[in-house]
């Protein structure tokens, strides 16, 4: 990741976290700025599709086809690191 888009993903993480997880957001965005990859289970779409290097447009064509499967909490859809893992080995199918 590129030191310019490492202090973008560090500063948004910074402004757009609650206070009570402010902590937390700093740890995870100094990890990313200290080339540490982030060991969380479940990624944003554009968290997702960023780590795997490709569009949101390219996640969302995946779900479609079934070889990946988002999790919704709440409302939310996220997406489990084992299964984005899955598809960096270069297997599509579960």
């Amino acid at each position: 990741m590129e030191k310019n888009q490492s202090l973008e993903v560090f500063l948004r993480r910074i402004i757009t976290a609650p206070k009570t997880k402010q902590t937390a957001a700093v740890e995870s965005a100094l990890a990313l700025l200290d080339g540490k990859p982030e060991e969380r289970m479940l990624y944003s779409g554009i968290e997702a599709a960023r780590l795997c290097s490709f569009s949101t447009q390219s996640l969302w064509r995946l779900v479609k086809s079934g070889a990946i499967v988002p999790v919704k909490i709440r409302g939310m859809t996220r997406y489990r690191r084992s299964d984005l893992e899955r598809l960096a080995q270069g297997s599509v199918m579960p």
